[in-house]
């Protein structure tokens, strides 16, 4: 279920993943669980998001894993499978980490865009991009879907588009709307390969000017004990950023959003990740970024 302000506790997601810590979970018959079913299997926290408006989201491995499915649907009913290649123009929030994990069990290739404008020329041969400012893709060949601002707490009652960048052409798909029609299984083949080997093939564009970070070394994650907390405060989705969370969930650990631009915390977002009982920081590879 998708919650809003309630408080339970982060802990392990329930099973570990295939090729984790602990070498993957086991299903009610022995047999070992994918990456996929090991997140669905689980009733506990996969994502915490409190990057925006100040509100608490919360997603179940299961309602992840829901979100994930319909949105592997959409992209097979659209015509994208395996051999395909989306671009992701994404910034961080729980819905893109759900379209992110919704690709990967679509099987397509993914790319992540930088935080600064690319043309058409620029973004190399794509055959989807879904992006949270689908005015700027107006003029690209691809197909288009447009991801509203925001978390969509609400999906009934969706956000306005802001900027004219953010404006939805008219050949766009919006993805809120499309996804809610799909079916809550996804009965694709599954990957043969691990979560985080998908995404260690995965690539970022090049970025083609400053972003809103140049200059910057800004540390966007934090590994903890018992899970990962991420800066998403002007962030975005990119490999790297990616790597951190499907390594996170491989552990069988959730992942806490936070509204800061770096993990030099708030005291007000210290707070929220001492209530997130996630424990202290670890020294764990790709920490500091």
């Amino acid at each position: 279920m998708l919650s809003h302000g309630e408080r339970t506790p982060l802990v392990n997601l329930g099973t570990n993943l295939p090729g984790g810590a602990a070498g993957g979970g086991n299903g009610s018959s022995g047999r070992r669980l994918t990456w996929f079913e090991a997140i669905a299997a689980s009733p506990r926290p996969a994502v915490v998001d409190h990057a925006a408006h100040g509100d608490r989201v919360e997603l179940s491995g299961r309602v992840l894993a829901n979100w994930a499915a319909k949105t592997a649907n959409l992209l097979d009913v659209e015509g994208h499978g395996p051999g395909s290649t989306v671009l992701l123009d994404l910034p961080l929030g729980w819905k893109s980490l759900a379209l992110m994990l919704g690709a990967a069990r679509a099987r397509v290739e993914v790319r992540f865009a930088p935080g600064t404008s690319v043309t058409p020329d620029e973004s190399g041969s794509v055959d989807l991009v879904v992006s949270g400012t689908p005015g700027a893709w107006s003029e690209h060949p691809a197909e288009l879907w447009a991801v509203s601002p925001g978390t969509l707490m609400a999906l009934e009652e969706p956000e306005p588009w802001g900027s004219s960048d953010a404006e939805v052409p008219p050949h766009a798909l919006e993805y809120a709307s499309e996804v809610q029609m799909q079916a809550d299984q996804c009965h694709l083949p599954l990957p043969g390969t691990s979560l985080p080997a998908l995404v260690e093939a995965w690539e970022d564009l090049a970025a083609t000017g400053p972003g809103d970070d140049a200059g910057l070394a800004l540390p966007r994650w934090s590994h903890r004990e018992r899970g990962l907390v991420v800066a998403a405060a002007g962030g975005r989705l990119d490999r790297e950023t990616a790597r951190a969370v499907v390594g996170t969930w491989d552990r069988g650990l959730p992942v806490v959003l936070v509204p800061e631009r770096d993990t030099d915390l708030s005291a007000a977002s210290a707070r929220l990740v001492d209530a997130e009982r996630v424990g202290s920081p670890s020294r764990l590879p790709g920490d500091a970024r």
